[in-house]
């Protein structure tokens, strides 16, 4: 990134010296493989976007992102209700954004469902996302592009995104170990297009944040899209969440108990959700309505068995539950889930 600040003009030892880092990454005798701290990689990343009025995260992408593209394009998607949702609605505002620079269009059917039980999520081609240069290099800036955007996703649903496969125009390089360490999953290269392969079930997965919660993620981007989610307070959700297990039909365990098995006082564990702008009662809710629309996507499962397996002893109570959550009742919500309805 501090290069492509060099090739705009700017001197990147300048740059460095004003952010007064405990660190100094061009230092003759640094290690320029090693990695550094993603806190202040992302005080870099904001001076530095500052600087060039690019979004990019200093990729060098062939289309800029003008200053403020990353904050409409949440805005935008947000609101949504699930991820699969929130997919295409970014991919409907990346598209009207290259028609403002009279790019081409991509991201033409970005989401398909497949009928196994998987899902891909398509990437723009090779061309659209990167100018010429070095092979090498661009294929590293498109695996990189998508492993942002695979943190995006999970930073939107709380929890990990699990990828089967990952799908790369490119061809094989040398050593692909990089890109199977860099996804945690099989790379696929000469692929027809750069693709996410997951389990059908995660395009369900309802958003579970605010424009509250946005705002503070904002101020601190791109460090969620850099770390590792078991490094950040996200992953408090993933361990409670392991905690009850898939199993929703006996009873949640009390928020004592919850801490208890978290190692840490019920104050504590208040005060950590708090920060995560939630509170026990809603982690409850929440991961009710994440089951509750999966297996409402099952047509074999009836309502009523669906009710029984979210721990509700009638299904009216599942009803109001639901409607609550989602606005509409489960029947509602499973016609409008229909093929034509995605359409």
């Amino acid at each position: 990134m501090l290069q492509v600040a060099e090739a705009q003009g700017y001197n990147s030892a300048e740059l460095l010296r004003s952010l007064d880092l405990p660190i100094d990454p061009l230092a003759a005798n640094a290690n320029l493989d090693a990695m550094i701290d993603g806190r202040y990689y992302s005080q870099i990343y904001r001076r530095v976007m500052w600087l060039l009025q690019d979004e990019s995260f200093g990729l060098g992408l062939d289309q800029r992102m003008p200053a403020g593209s990353f904050r409409m394009l949440c805005l935008f998607i947000i609101h949504c209700e699930t991820l699969e949702q929130a997919l295409r609605r970014a991919a409907e505002f990346i598209n009207y954004c290259r028609t403002l620079t009279d790019a081409p269009s991509s991201y033409r059917r970005p989401v398909e469902r497949l009928s196994d039980g998987t899902a891909l999520y398509r990437f723009p081609e090779n061309a659209d996302l990167v100018g010429a240069g070095d092979i090498n290099s661009t294929n590293t800036t498109i695996a990189h592009t998508m492993a942002i955007w695979r943190r995006f996703c999970q930073w939107l649903i709380g929890k990990p995104l699990d990828l089967i496969a990952v799908h790369l125009q490119a061809d094989a390089p040398a050593r692909p170990g990089y890109f199977e360490q860099l996804f945690g999953c099989e790379v696929h290269f000469g692929s027809e297009h750069n693709a996410f392969l997951l389990a059908e079930y995660c395009l369900d997965c309802p958003l579970i944040h605010t424009e509250e919660s946005l705002q503070k993620f904002l101020r601190n981007a791109p460090y969620h899209l850099l770390v590792s989610q078991e490094d950040d307070d996200s992953s408090l959700l993933s361990q409670m969440k392991r905690i009850v297990g898939s199993d929703l039909s006996h009873e949640f365990p009390s928020v004592v108990v919850m801490a208890e098995q978290l190692n840490m006082s019920v104050r504590t564990l208040r005060r950590r959700l708090k920060d995560l702008d939630t509170t026990y009662q809603r982690f409850k809710d929440e991961l009710r309505q994440e089951h509750a629309t999966r297996w409402l996507n099952q047509p074999e499962l009836k309502v009523n068995a669906v009710s029984a397996l979210l721990g509700f002893d009638e299904p009216s109570a599942f009803h109001r539950s639901f409607k609550k959550w989602t606005g509409m009742t489960p029947g509602e919500y499973r016609a409008s889930r229909q093929p034509h309805a995605r359409d």
